[in-house]
């Protein structure tokens, strides 16, 4: 059995260019390759009149991050499915392209292999 960490972290008054896609996965494939992650495929979707969804499918799961640059604001979730590598350290190193100026995170954990213990009430 297995415990497996999810992070979505909803990110305020971000800095970067939120439409440009180039410069977004490139920053998410340098944090993720610096934890030890492996893009297999990224895909991503631009919207009219702004913001976009990008998709890095990973070895270990994924990261997606959706854009509303209207309002300076992302959403991004990464989800690792490798104990030794940590979501944290992946937003840490992105969060300095994205530059933020708020963030609230929402931190997710699924174990794997077993069904868990149902408490009674």
């Amino acid at each position: 059995m297995s415990n497996i960490r999810e992070l979505i972290v909803d990110a305020y008054g971000c800095e970067l260019e939120l439409s440009d896609s180039k410069r977004i996965e490139k920053a998410a494939r340098k944090a993720l390759e610096a934890e030890g992650a492996t893009v297999v495929k990224a895909t991503s979707y631009q919207f009219q009149p702004h913001g976009l969804t990008l998709c890095l499918i990973l070895k270990e799961s994924h990261f997606v991050i959706s854009t509303w640059p209207e309002y300076k604001m992302a959403i991004v979730n990464i989800f690792l499915c490798n104990d030794a590598m940590d979501p944290k350290r992946v937003w840490d190193s992105f969060s300095k392209s994205l530059i933020p100026s708020q963030v609230r995170f929402h931190e997710v954990v699924h174990t794997v292999g077993s069904v868990p213990v149902k408490k009674s009430a």
